[in-house]
């Protein structure tokens, strides 16, 4: 039995659902500012225990006296260092409230493991240190908040150059992808040429499978793929719903229209990736 299976689909990075419900927040947020400290309540829900975001300033603060009294041990971004441990995803953390547990754990030190005491400290400056590592464990659990930037930083020309080697057979700058600059910023438009799938399916485009089934007789059958595995292959074609028995002899061959890009992967350099991405944001 002779089978020939697409690609599987690689998803990169993040969901485009949640990436469009992230700027959606965000821009709710910039319209409200006495509401930008607010955490949205589908958030709460993911993360019961979400700290809130930090006053910018505090966190500034709070990150320079922590490099230069506790990144030796921890880190400079608080996830362990020189034999001490990640802050970020310890249980005190996670569950202080305003520094109840972080700050009389810096003010006495924890002599058993190792930590000095660091009594000297003033609660403005525990205020700071607590700010910092609220808004470091927020941004590392709300990997999606995160936001991309510079990424078209590449050559346009070398980008245009690879785009007509690799992408013109399916795409057309002055067709299907005209304009596409004026509808996504770079890091979204970079995430969308590694990956379309992700995005396509949010907006209810993304292309089906098709398949083509050769018979052991030389009979060609193709239609939509709805289903295969190791017993049998169910698609749709002009006269309905198919779902024929895999047997010896025969050959399912599916076709998936995003393997392209998928290919790409394998091959694609840094480079690669910023020159197209670059030359993409000149369709504008």
């Amino acid at each position: 039995m002779f089978r020939k299976i697409g690609v599987i689909s690689i998803l990169i990075g993040m969901s485009a659902a949640l990436y469009a419900q992230q700027a959606a927040a965000n821009k709710a947020a910039s319209s409200s500012p006495s509401k930008t400290n607010a955490t949205p309540a589908w958030m709460k829900k993911m993360w019961p225990n979400l700290p809130a975001e930090q006053n910018p300033a505090a966190v500034a603060r709070g990150k320079g006296l922590f490099e230069s009294n506790c990144s030796f041990c921890h880190g400079t971004d608080a996830t362990g260092g020189n034999g001490g441990p990640d802050l970020i995803r310890s249980v005190l953390v996670n569950h202080d409230v305003k520094g109840n547990l972080i700050g009389p754990t810096v003010h006495n030190g924890r002599p058993g493991k190792g930590m000095p005491a660091f009594n000297n400290f003033s609660d403005a400056q525990i205020n700071d240190l607590v700010a910092f590592l609220h808004q470091t464990n927020r941004n590392d659990r709300v990997r999606f908040n995160y936001k991309i930037l510079n990424v078209d930083v590449g050559n346009a020309a070398a980008g245009k150059v690879y785009f007509q080697a690799h992408c013109a057979q399916c795409h057309s700058s002055t067709g299907d992808l005209a304009g596409i600059a004026k509808k996504y910023d770079p890091g979204a438009l970079q995430q969308l040429w590694l990956d379309p799938a992700p995005v396509m399916k949010a907006d209810g485009t993304l292309p089906p499978k098709t398949v083509t089934v050769v018979l052991p007789s030389g009979k060609k059958l193709s239609g939509t793929l709805q289903h295969t595995d190791e017993f049998d292959v169910a698609f749709y074609d002009a006269n309905g719903y198919h779902s024929v028995p895999i047997e010896s002899g025969m050959s399912v061959i599916v076709y998936n229209p995003l393997a392209p890009h998928q290919q790409l992967l394998r091959h694609l350099t840094d480079t690669d990736m910023h020159d197209v991405t670059t030359y993409l944001e000149t369709l504008k």
